[in-house]
């Protein structure tokens, strides 16, 4: 039975990342095209409307998800079967209320949230944008629902639905609006207004999923217990929630405050509106590749709260304890590796990307090698909150955030407005931002959960990460004589990745006990000669 529950945290684990991965690939082909057609200016508009939509996001969407699963998961678990169908009815209304309150905000307030960040052309972006929020609040609680069943199959393919639909509408309406010769906010508002039209069709699939499968829950399976009436399940998801929402939300928030922050510091040390926003623009390219590997750490944020949760119903604390520690040392060994490889192609990756803008990659390229240790940093945020709250400790992540989020907002403030520095200050004070946060969580994780090892999670992967980025550093000249710089850059991150895998399993990085637990494990174990 361990072994069969282990497997299920890491299939659904593995489904998100797969899924993930696929979504952050179509977001690259939808970014890529989208940032050479309209340049850095039009990315600096387009990242100011994406922030507004993303706090309001954050503010509807970041704790009910959570809840939900952590409810369903420990309701299945303990045989509660009917609060498991009681909990899904009620996540929907509270969705549906918030979400519709969130797009009446976004959509009413426009003007003022536009002028109080300092860039007013974002107003025709944000109003496109809007509406989305509603949609994915109440994708959301489905999501949610399936994931607490341990069913992560229709949150990935929703995931990749809503990415899909975002590439072809968003480049779709920027073609056509550019071809009609309408000013630069209209042709962005278009843009954006892809992700509206992505998540209409991602909540069609989802809303279609449930109505085809029912509950989820095996037919015959006996209640084991008494029900919780409905308005218990609305109070312990609104317990468990606001907390989740409040950190969330301070983190959100605080971005929000500090483009505010970096676009009017930057004024200050005697740049334009023009220069500030194309500046920001600029480094907002280098903040889409950093966040690209977060693509193989979500899946193990989401899938750890319903195993965790489900783990801790059981009293099960040696099962809780192993799946941290592994979810711990598989967010070493995905992150580590990307964290060098940006660090020392930076300039490579992103000319090899934005060909048509070499310009702004001169200004983004020093960025991201500022930014790269944050990749890790970044990943042991958003694992080490999904632990906390996983374990009933969902009000820890929102002191840790708050502590980070102020960190954030002095260093930026302070060094943007430093002569000199000026955008630099801005990976620097993200990078110190993570840092704090996962040290915290890191430490609440340890004192509150017996036997999970942080040291040794990570001294292995950091050591094959280490060694590949060297390695890296030195085969990349040599590959661009030879192949060209664009060409060079492939092969050299597909040796480099050779390489890692070599390192790990040279310094016995990946325990085949992780491996076994993987889909196909046996093979896969077995044709890495473990």
């Amino acid at each position: 039975m361990k072994k069969t529950k282990s497997s299920s945290f890491f299939e659904g684990a593995l489904v998100l990342v797969v899924a993930n991965a696929l979504v952050k690939v179509i977001g690259a082909i939808y970014n890529i095209p989208i940032v050479n057609m309209i340049g850095g200016e039009g990315n600096g508009i387009y990242t100011v409307a994406y922030y507004v939509y993303t706090a309001m996001f954050t503010i509807s969407t970041a704790g009910l998800p959570v809840a939900v699963s952590r409810m369903v998961a420990e309701a299945n678990a303990l045989g509660k079967y009917e609060d498991v169908r009681r909990t899904f009815r009620v996540a929907v209304s509270l969705f549906t209320v918030i979400g519709g309150i969130c797009t009446f905000v976004m959509m009413f307030f426009a003007e003022e949230l536009v002028n109080m960040i300092g860039n007013p052309l974002a107003y025709h972006a944000v109003l496109a944008i809007a509406p989305s929020i509603f949609i994915v609040s109440i994708v959301s609680a489905f999501r949610g629902y399936f994931q607490g069943l341990s069913n992560m199959v229709p949150t990935a393919i929703s995931q990749v639905i809503e990415a899909a639909g975002k590439l072809v509408f968003g480049l779709l309406l920027t073609k056509i609006l550019m071809d009609r010769g309408c000013s630069l906010e209209i042709v962005v508002a278009g843009t954006i207004g892809g992700v509206t039209l992505g998540t209409v069709f991602s909540a069609l699939y989802i809303i279609l999923v449930r109505a085809k499968a029912g509950s989820g829950i095996p037919e015959g399976a006996v209640q084991t217990a008494p029900s919780a009436g409905y308005s218990e399940i609305a109070r312990g998801l609104v317990k468990i929630a606001i907390p989740i929402t409040i950190g969330a939300s301070v983190l959100s928030v605080v971005n929000f405050i500090d483009m505010g922050v970096v676009l009017n510091r930057l004024q200050d040390v005697g740049h334009s509106v023009e220069d500030a926003n194309y500046i920001y623009g600029c480094y907002n390219i280098s903040t889409k590749m950093w966040n690209m590997p977060q693509a193989l750490i979500v899946g193990l944020a989401i899938s750890i709260i319903p195993a965790v949760a489900a783990a801790y119903a059981r009293k099960d604390y040696l099962k809780a304890s192993d799946t941290i520690t592994t979810a711990l040392r598989f967010t070493a060994i995905f992150s580590l590796p990307c964290a060098a490889g940006l660090a020392v192609l930076a300039k490579p990756i992103l000319s090899l990307l934005y060909y048509r803008r070499l310009e702004e990659v001169e200004v983004a390229a020093p960025l991201l090698v500022i930014l790269a240790p944050a990749v890790l940093l970044v990943a042991l945020q958003s694992v080490t909150n999904a632990i906390l709250q996983a374990v009933g400790k969902e009000k820890m992540p929102m002191f840790s955030v708050l502590i980070g989020g102020v960190i954030k907002l002095i260093t930026n403030y302070t060094l943007i407005g430093t002569p000199g520095i000026e955008i630099y200050g801005a990976p620097i004070g993200t990078t110190v931002c993570y840092g704090a946060i996962s040290i915290i969580n890191l430490v609440i994780i340890s004192r509150t959960v017996k036997g999970v090892s942080v040291i040794k999670s990570f001294f292995k992967p950091f050591a094959a990460s280490a060694l590949m980025g060297v390695f890296t550093y030195f085969c990349y000249m040599p590959m661009s004589d030879i192949l060209g710089s664009k060409l060079g850059c492939v092969v050299t991150i597909g040796l480099s990745a050779v390489v890692y895998l070599v390192l790990l399993i040279a310094l016995k990085a990946l325990p085949k006990e992780d491996v076994l637990l993987l889909p196909k494990g046996q093979k896969i174990a077995k044709l890495l000669r473990m």
